[in-house]
């Protein structure tokens, strides 16, 4: 039998676990966490072999044990910038995580179990090994760590018609598929799609013999402004071209020339425009060489592939049996509606500040553990959705800023967040004397009232 447990936290990926480890930190209470997997990680466990972290490993994982050695890359695409974590080292970082959570004696992390939702004596837990049910009384709250759970290249369904003889793959078998005489399509326009071409390019295959579908053209941001603890002058530097972007542009397609003109923001190909934004950053190495590819599909999404076409939204290309496509189609960051987090019973747990996930999940298990009344955690911890598109960028940056904000009156919380292993400008105060920290600085205050104001607006007159 399932013991009682204070909380139940569904979901033991890096949501669920960053939550866990930070609520075990700041409160005396039990927390049990479950997972469908057969390993804690979360979608980690599925990762294709060549995956990276696209930000520094310093501000990923559970706040109480570092990913990584806060070493800094000599060669390849991220020379001169914090190391990211390989998915065996987040993996390896979250098997870890579990571990120690058991050893406080206040927390469990049980594997191959998936919750069924409350029945007449508690939460419904079915263990998947032996298809046993329990009933879970849970003291404090049920804590959804899945709510945002996006779609993976391993386990989603290609959403197009495939012709028998086809060679298709996800990206997670492109290394075992690739063949030194055949030629690559590339399906997809975000980051799992940009993974596929870096690897391709990485092992030799050349650019002319590589063709990327590209349904949507995507921002990305420079690597640069994402570098923390010695670099950390850049991250604030990255916030102040926000802010005075934000304060001066007139509509969205100008908050994007003046993000791209300052270096803020980068497309793979500057004279196409691009509508897609998802967060991804790519280093300045990293984009030279997807400049290489020439050969860019921009006729919608796939419907089709036949022995010899390809069937598009706009339009068909050749296609044949010396041809590898590379399935990167899958969603990622998931779309769901923004819901309270704090609710009677549960969390659910979101983003609030941007870009930042496992800092939010930590951020959420403090001010559970610190305040009382779900309105005044909702004020403190509003969700915060994810972008897809351009226009969603003003609404995220309006709503982090003015959550931030709100955490200054607030000095627990401040001290809080400012000694977090998660939080990406913790050294900031370390680097306050440099000139250029400090000039950064004073262009985010002049400009950041304005950027809040004016961003909401053209948030709310976006549809």
């Amino acid at each position: 039998m399932l013991v009682n447990t204070d909380y139940l936290v569904v979901g033991a990926g890096a949501s669920g676990l960053a939550f866990a480890d930070a609520l075990v930190a700041e409160a005396d209470v039990e927390v049990t966490v479950i997972d469908r997997r057969g390993a804690p990680g979360g979608h980690w466990v599925d990762a294709y072999p060549f995956v990276r972290l696209h930000t520094p490993s310093a501000y990923y994982g559970v706040s109480s044990l570092a990913l990584g050695e806060d070493r800094i890359d000599e060669v390849g695409e991220n020379a001169g910038y914090y190391e990211r974590a390989t998915g065996e080292d987040v993996f390896e970082h979250f098997a870890e995580a579990a571990r120690r959570l058991t050893e406080t004696g206040r927390g469990r992390v049980l594997t191959r179990h998936e919750h069924l939702g409350a029945g007449s004596d508690g939460e419904q837990v079915r263990d998947l090994s032996t298809g046993e049910l329990h009933d879970v009384a849970v003291r404090r709250k049920v804590v959804d760590a899945r709510y945002l759970e996006g779609s993976i290249p391993a386990t989603h369904t290609a959403p197009f018609q495939v012709a028998p003889g086809v060679r298709l793959v996800p990206i997670n078998d492109l290394p075992a598929a690739a063949q030194a005489d055949c030629s690559y399509t590339v399906l997809g326009s975000g980051k799992t799609a940009v993974d596929a071409c870096m690897w391709l390019l990485d092992n030799d295959v050349p650019p002319d013999r590589i063709r990327w579908i590209r349904p949507r053209d995507a921002w990305f941001y420079d690597r640069r402004h994402f570098q923390p603890l010695e670099q950390v002058g850049a991250i604030m530097e990255g916030i102040a071209l926000d802010a005075e972007a934000g304060a001066h542009a007139a509509n969205v397609e100008e908050l994007f020339e003046r993000l791209e003109a300052s270096g803020r923001l980068v497309r793979i190909d500057p004279a196409w425009p691009a509508r897609m934004y998802r967060g991804t950053m790519l280093s300045a190495r990293e984009l030279a060489a997807l400049r290489q590819i020439a050969n860019v599909v921009r006729l919608g999404r796939v419907r089709r592939i036949e022995a010899d076409r390809i069937v598009l939204e706009r339009g068909e290309i050749k296609t044949g049996p010396d041809v590898l496509h590379v399935d990167c189609t899958a969603l990622g960051l998931s779309d769901v509606p923004a819901t309270p987090i704090f609710q009677p019973g549960r969390i659910v747990l979101q983003q609030v500040r941007h870009l930042s996930p496992c800092f939010n999940a930590a951020l959420v298990a403090f001010v559970e553990a610190h305040r009382d009344d779900d309105v005044d955690k909702n004020r403190l911890c509003p969700p915060n959705p994810y972008a897809s598109s351009i226009e969603d960028w003003s609404r995220m940056m309006s709503r982090t800023w003015r959550t931030e904000g709100r955490w200054l009156s607030e000095p627990d919380l401040s001290e809080w967040v400012a000694q977090s292993r998660l939080n990406l400008l913790r050294a900031l105060p370390d680097h306050a004397a440099e000139p250029s920290v400090q000039g950064a600085v004073t262009r985010y205050v002049t400009h950041i009232s304005a950027a809040i104001e004016r961003l909401k607006q053209l948030g709310d007159a976006s549809p």
